[in-house]
């Protein structure tokens, strides 16, 4: 049997071609999002001042205690600072040949640096010096050593690669998801368009046996020489997809792309038993029949659907209606599409596999306009998808799957997005800003609060914390967002509404709460709760105020200056300016303008600057979204190209004993241009029905609108260019199969 599965390789090329393809992608794609991965896990940062300590010292950025999966913490967005004191107990350690301390960014409050580098004596074991090292450390501090040494330098190289692990980490379950049923399809497919050869291995003797080990042996060769050829395009794709995290700012630059065996490996694994898989399932049917059917069976499809693949294809739809009622009853806020995203995906391969079922309908519905415009034409196009609505399926599935994710994923995005804007903006109450890159005079706030027409000035400042104590988990365990605020101003420039205690109150170790947060964790005015900071610092405040404010703002208040001391800035570095009702927002910018020129450094801008910075996030946060889309989708739309140009190609033997029976080579471009059309309008409905229905309960859900926010050109493309590509991809082979003379081409094997 190997010496046939060899022989059938080498005399029947063209038809492992499309399988060859399949693979070679797949395994590309599966090892460029493992090595991002494996870049997140590592976190390698090349040191550049700390180069010459074989040791750092420096604060651990991970929040142990927040109640989540342990094996993944949050990490604390301020620099967690250590105590510089540390440096003289490292230094009387044995194996130490001297200590430097480093301050890389801000003003290091006193007593505090950022790291410490420890260089070792020579003949130290660096490992056992480490342990030395960790034995004096508190739950404050770390060591790093290797490439590890530069997260010192780069705080933000610690939180951007648990982003970018966490992308990779859907990048990949999306990847897999989708690559592993391209495989599949596409090995069924190849395996379907040889069943003639099958079916006369059977009929001279063939035992079922023999047949499984030769389509076995046969993928397994395939599959083997695609994913080792697929190791350096992973490799490169999986470069140029960091370097392009790098360039938005989702991954820090100095954070070094890593891909080594371990994703390259599993890549090949996951691809090679995609292809098994997928090859056995569909050899399974035509070595299971009887010698003497075998022949007879190869001319039309025979059973619609399999048991087994319509047992999956409800296990899959299944889980894509559970993740939607998921979606609509659990999710809220920028979480949506943590479960809607995948939603689409699920409903879509599940769509994909009912495809024999649904194409038996798709048909039934085209076929009076394809009738009415081909005329006897469409009359046999018709019949051609009738009766090989098994091979009509396999090349609607993936247009199904591009229609699908494209429009899904993406009117899923511009929706959330479209909903967390309103929400930003109806909390953002602030007219004006006023910037500082070195903070505030003590008099600035109270002298812009005196000015006429302004209902109140506050100071600005930003942070992430967690409550420690009463006990508490915020949603998803990862913290609460921290306000630091001036007492004079705070109300007229915050979306709340004082129900109990005051602001003047909220000075020095005070906090203000929401009321509902506060029943919760069963505190009450007066009541004390121990924070833990952005920079690891825990500290007691005490409840100055409650307040009433909108369901999505799940904010601590706390004085300014109180916050900025926690931050790594050190200072506030805006002020937000509310005006009165009745004052002319234009004038009032000029005169807080005029008021700003007079004193040093400061700058005016409107609320458009906020609502900018917001959407300039959104559009760095969204770019990761889009380069899943373009990459599923341009999986998908390599495999409808490579399918439809597959299916064209062995339907040569047709082609030319249709035209031996009277057809002409125009006619026959006319038939497959019409099955085109009948494959591209049914894969877009089934794609837009899967994608429809997580879209309309999302944005039912959080915009109170059946129909989903997003520019009607990219449903328009995405349509537009899978009806030119899925036409393209049946034309092209057909033209290039109807080349020929007629006898020679029915004489062609198929």
């Amino acid at each position: 049997m190997m010496q046939l599965a060899l022989r059938t390789l080498r005399f029947r090329a063209g038809l492992f071609a499309a399988a060859f393809l399949a693979m070679f992608f797949a395994a590309a794609m599966m090892m460029a999002t493992g090595g991002l991965i494996e870049t997140g896990t590592r976190s390698a940062v090349a040191p550049q001042k700390l180069a010459s300590a074989d040791v750092v010292v420096a604060g651990d950025q991970e929040y142990h205690a927040s109640g989540g999966d342990p094996d993944e913490p949050p990490i604390l967005p301020e620099r967690v600072r250590i105590d510089a004191g540390l440096e003289d107990t490292l230094s009387a350690l044995p194996g130490v040949r001297e200590t430097t301390s480093y301050v890389f960014e801000g003003k290091a409050p006193t007593g505090t640096v950022d790291a410490i580098g420890v260089v070792a004596a020579p003949g130290t074991d660096v490992d056992e010096l480490r342990k030395r090292i960790d034995a004096e450390l508190d739950d404050r501090a770390v060591t790093l050593v290797g490439d590890q040494r530069g997260q010192a330098e780069l705080r933000e190289a610690k939180a951007s690669a648990v982003t970018v692990m966490a992308l990779a980490g859907v990048f990949t379950a999306f990847a897999l998801l989708v690559s592993v049923f391209g495989v599949s399809s596409m090995l069924a497919l190849s395996i379907t368009q040889r069943h003639r050869d099958l079916a006369l291995l059977r009929a001279i003797g063939a035992t079922s046996r023999q047949l499984r080990r030769l389509i076995f042996r046969e993928t397994l060769m395939i599959s083997l020489i695609a994913t080792a050829l697929a190791v350096l395009p992973g490799q490169l794709l999986g470069r140029f997809m960091f370097d392009l995290l790098v360039d938005r700012g989702i991954a820090a630059d100095g954070v070094v792309f890593h891909q080594g065996w371990v994703p390259t490996v599993a890549a090949m694994a996951v691809a090679v038993v995609a292809a098994l898989a997928g090859a056995l399932g569909a050899g399974r049917r035509v070595s299971r029949i009887k010698p003497t059917q075998a022949l007879a069976e190869v001319s039309v499809d025979g059973r619609l659907i399999g048991g087994g693949r319509l047992l999956l294809a409800l296990v899959v739809l299944g889980g894509g209606i559970g993740l939607t009622i998921v979606t609509i009853a659990v999710m809220s806020g920028p979480l949506t599409p943590a479960t809607g995203a995948p939603a689409v995906i699920l409903l879509a391969i599940g769509a994909a596999l009912l495809a024999p079922v649904l194409t038996k309908i798709t048909t039934f519905v085209w076929q009076w306009p394809v009738r009415a415009v081909g005329g006897v034409t469409g009359q046999l196009a018709v019949l051609n998808a009738r009766g090989r609505s098994g091979r009509l399926a396999a090349v609607m599935a993936p247009v199904i799957l591009l229609t699908a994710v494209s429009t899904g994923l993406l009117y899923l995005q511009t929706t959330s997005d479209e909903a967390d804007r309103r929400a930003f903006a109806d909390n953002l109450v602030a007219d004006a800003v006023l910037t500082t890159e070195t903070g505030f005079d003590a008099r600035a706030v109270e002298q812009v609060n005196d000015l006429p027409g302004v209902a109140g000035a506050s100071e600005y400042i930003d942070s992430l914390g967690f409550i420690e104590n009463p006990k508490d988990s915020s949603p998803l365990n990862e913290g609460w967002n921290l306000q630091g605020v001036s007492p004079v101003g705070a109300e007229a420039t915050t979306p709340v509404k004082i129900t109990a205690g005051s602001f003047a109150d909220l000075h020095d170790d005070t906090i203000a709460i929401d009321e509902q947060h506060a029943e919760r964790l069963g505190v009450d005015l007066g009541d004390a709760i121990t924070l833990r900071l952005g920079d690891k610092t825990a500290l007691d405040v005490r409840v100055a105020a409650l307040f009433s404010a909108p369901d999505d703002y799940d904010t601590l208040l706390l004085p300014a200056d109180t916050l900025a001391a926690h931050t790594t800035a050190g200072v506030a570095t805006r002020m937000l300016v509310s005006f009165k009702k009745d004052t002319d927002s234009a004038q009032m910018e000029t005169e807080l303008t005029d008021w700003a020129s007079a004193q040093d450094g400061l700058a005016v801008s409107g609320r458009d600057v906020l609502l900018g910075e917001f959407d300039d996030q959104k559009r760095t946060a969204n770019f990761a979204i889009y380069i899943m889309v373009v990459m599923i989708a341009g999986y998908s739309a390599i495999t409808v190209i490579n399918t439809l140009a597959s299916s064209m190609t062995a339907r040569r033997r047709e082609f030319g004993m249709q035209r031996l029976a009277g057809s002409t080579r125009g006619q026959v471009m006319q038939m497959v241009g019409l099955e085109g059309v009948i494959v591209a309008l049914s894969g877009v409905v089934l794609g837009t029905a899967a994608a429809v229905a997580i879209l309309v309960p999302v944005s039912v859900k959080r915009l109170d609108s059946l129909l989903p926010v997003g520019s009607p050109w990219i449903y328009v493309t995405t349509v537009a260019l899978t009806v030119l590509l899925t036409l393209g991809a049946m034309l092209l082979p057909a033209w290039r199969a109807t080349r020929g003379r007629p006898a020679e081409a029915a004489l062609a094997v198929e």
